[in-house]
């Protein structure tokens, strides 16, 4: 005799989460490469992370510069292994040379110091500058410096005598970027906030090239190959063709605030952004389409990453350092062993005995029921308990889409204002935040504005009784509320404008084809 599992669903019907297209997207191949990136490591720093700069060579150490000091961080451990401190003022940029054996920075005080990676004791001091020296960078001879500063000069040093053996004074404001051209040992561009990107020979006296990026200029970035030049000012990178004479071949903007930082990965296949939005970026150049995305607690200042893209670290305004490392291939074996062993368990507790066995025409098949497993608030919206099917909803583990479907249960059951009515200083709390998270989103819009709504019915009355950070988490509702009902006002009123220029637009055709359909071709033209 043989048996059959039968599901069968219950007469009650379960709650569908609801779909939010908007933000739910499938993981694409170099979606999956960057997810790659382990759960960051966070230090928190002296002062706003202004630079980051990744060792070129083993061991790839991470040199930061915050504050009066140069940090360098283990590739590994993430742990700090030394600290540059000979500075009386702020640091900036600190950079490694090629060789990974000397680092320079400039700071403050408008000089720029040179250090031996295994000393602390400054090698060089280059003295020139009357203003602070942002800028900071090796040439690609291994035996030249470059800087740029606040007095609108850059000036390229010869390491071995200390001197000064170039300046170009062509801008007219601060220098606050510069790139080499790997291609070269002799060409170098700097980014000012006077729009303009230059590029120069050390051998000559001036600039061989000029283009206008239109905003102050944050960060700049040459092709290996040295033909293109990326500028990144405001929240726009242009991307200009260097072999004719400065083409802007195009330009895309996927921040909404100002980009701070710029790199390649280590293949340059991929650019990455920081941006004062809280985000990295990473495109494409191929396409410039946006493939992947990190979020971020703090506006980003600074950015790098290390050979093969195995550390990604960032630095944010709030002094915290990140580091993301890739998970090695020991950490994807034990990962993929353990998925394999929980597969393993999953699959024995569905195995029924003889499922493989097919029933012959004698034999008299028996089905059993199998009872169907609901999740808690379906458990408490089938006895009613629709406040605490509320409590379970809002649970950190459970999906936003899943929150709002519960939502639109209780408002078509017309008990909204009673499951949320009588709750306490932490329930309220958890229910307030997660309206602000996602009460401007696409898809819950309509939903959570109504809830928002009633809750204020609900608790405005007795506001003054309640904790002062509550009272905070609904001045902030309200004023997302505000903003998003401006937003959609001026959005119909684009709207409206839109289909009286399309309904002109019909009508001028219409009026062509009655024209061109006419018969006589006298009155075509005399009309």
């Amino acid at each position: 005799m043989s048996q059959k599992v039968l599901n069968t669903s219950s007469r009650f019907k379960r709650l569908d989460p609801v779909s939010n297209v908007h933000e739910r997207k499938l993981l694409t191949e170099d979606g999956y490469y960057w997810k790659g990136l382990q759960f960051p490591v966070t230090v928190k720093e002296f002062g706003a992370v202004t630079h980051i700069d990744i060792q070129p060579t083993h061991p790839h150490n991470i040199a930061v510069s915050s504050a009066t000091r140069i940090q360098v961080y283990h590739h590994e451990t993430s742990e700090r292994i030394k600290t540059f401190s000979r500075f009386h003022n702020t640091v900036y940029g600190a950079s490694y040379r090629r060789d990974g054996k000397l680092i320079i920075a400039g700071n403050e005080d408008s000089n720029a110091r040179l250090f031996d990676t295994e000393g602390r004791v400054p090698l060089r001091i280059f003295k020139g500058h009357t203003r602070p020296v942002h800028v900071s960078k090796f040439c690609n001879n291994l035996t030249h410096v470059f800087t740029g500063g606040d007095d609108k000069t850059v000036r390229v040093w010869d390491v071995a005598t200390e001197k000064s053996i170039n300046k170009f004074s062509e801008h007219e404001d601060y220098i606050r970027t510069g790139a080499i051209c790997r291609s070269s040992a002799d060409i170098i561009a700097t980014g000012s906030y006077d729009h303009l990107v230059k590029l120069y020979d050390t051998r000559t006296n001036s600039s061989i090239l000029s283009v206008d990026h239109g905003l102050p200029v944050e960060s700049i970035l040459i092709y290996p190959s040295g033909s293109i030049l990326l500028s990144a000012g405001g929240n726009v990178i242009k991307v200009w063709d260097i072999l004719q004479g400065g083409k802007l071949l195009t330009s895309f903007s996927h921040h909404h605030k100002s980009i701070t930082c710029m790199s390649f990965n280590h293949n340059c296949s991929k650019i990455l952004s920081g941006s004062l939005d809280k985000h990295v970026k990473i495109y494409d150049v191929g396409s410039y389409n946006v493939v992947h995305n990190v979020d971020y607690p703090a506006p980003i200042l600074s950015l790098a990453i290390s050979n093969e893209d195995k550390t990604l670290a960032v630095g944010m305004v709030d002094k915290m350092l990140s580091i993301r490392k890739r998970k090695s291939d020991k950490t994807k074996e034990v990962d993929e062993s353990k998925m394999s062993l929980r597969r393993k368990k999953q699959e024995s507790l569905y195995y029924i005995r003889g499922k493989d066995y097919m029933p012959n025409e004698d034999d008299i098949v028996i089905y059993h029921k199998q009872k169907e497993q609901l999740p808690k608030y379906d458990k408490f919206f089938r006895k009613f308990q629709h406040s605490k099917a509320l409590d379970e909803a809002l649970q950190p583990r459970v999906m936003p889409e899943v929150t709002v479907a519960v939502f639109k249960e209780l408002i078509r059951r017309g008990c909204l204002k009673s499951a949320m009515a009588g709750r306490t200083n932490i329930k309220l709390t958890n229910l307030l935040k997660f309206l602000i998270r996602n009460v401007t989103k696409i898809s819950f819009t309509s939903t959570l504005l109504e809830v928002s709504d009633v809750l204020v019915d609900l608790y405005y009355p007795e506001i003054q009784d309640h904790p002062h950070s509550v009272r905070m988490l609904f001045i902030k509702l309200r004023d997302i509320v505000k903003n998003e009902a401006e937003l959609h006002r001026q959005m119909f009123s684009l709207v409206g404008c839109l289909d009286a220029l399309l309904a002109t637009h019909a009508r001028t055709e219409n009026d062509i084809t009655k024209l061109t359909n006419a018969s006589d071709p006298i009155e075509i033209s005399e009309k």
